[in-house]
């Protein structure tokens, strides 16, 4: 979990360097939303919708199974890692896209975080089990980010630009790191 929250608070402080305000683990029961960001842009506001999960060594897929696809795969949980064909991942992901963004307990989470906005998804990933899983997220209209370029984004940072809080410690040591990479492994 602590890795997880570390790559929110680097997504947040990425977000935040790009001009939004960001509202961050917005709960309704067991339900979340990671990130929510606006932004004003010349004639409304932009809002994004960011799920983050991060991985560098990922042990299972993102999306889970059906019952019927457990019994047709001969799985005995919905997180199996038995491989799975084309069509299962496919729907496994619909499912997954569905619960991360669409669903109308999310459309209402965001609606009665900020009303009107015409949200964005996007979805902050690190490594995953079966590259075929951001295909199908990238077909469902979710836009796909890597953490990679997140970091980038942060290294690249120029001093006085805008910036927020939650991240900007740790991007500031991965910053240092990459601008001075002999000097932080030499001491």
């Amino acid at each position: 979990r602590n890795m997880a929250l570390l790559a929110e608070q680097l997504v947040d402080e990425w977000l935040n360097r790009n001009g939004f305000f960001t509202i961050r683990g917005i709960k309704k029961g067991v339900h979340e939303i990671d990130l929510l960001g606006i932004r004003p842009r010349v004639d409304q506001l932009e809002g994004w919708h960011v799920e983050v999960q991060v991985s560098f060594r990922p042990v299972s897929y993102l999306g889970r199974l059906s019952k019927e696809d457990q019994r047709e795969l001969g799985a005995k949980s919905a997180s199996s890692l038995k491989k799975r064909p084309r069509a299962i991942i496919e729907t496994g992901i619909k499912d997954w896209v569905e619960k991360k963004f669409q669903s109308a307990l999310k459309r209402d989470m965001r609606e009665r975080s900020w009303r009107g906005i015409a949200w964005k998804y996007k979805f902050v990933h690190g490594a995953v089990f079966d590259p075929l899983e951001l295909e199908f997220i990238k077909r469902s209209g979710v836009e796909l980010v890597s953490f990679h370029e997140v970091l980038r984004a942060l290294c690249n940072h120029k001093q006085g630009e805008l910036f927020g809080g939650a991240g900007t410690d740790i991007a500031e040591i991965i910053r240092y790191f990459a601008e001075q990479p002999e000097k932080a492994q030499h001491g």
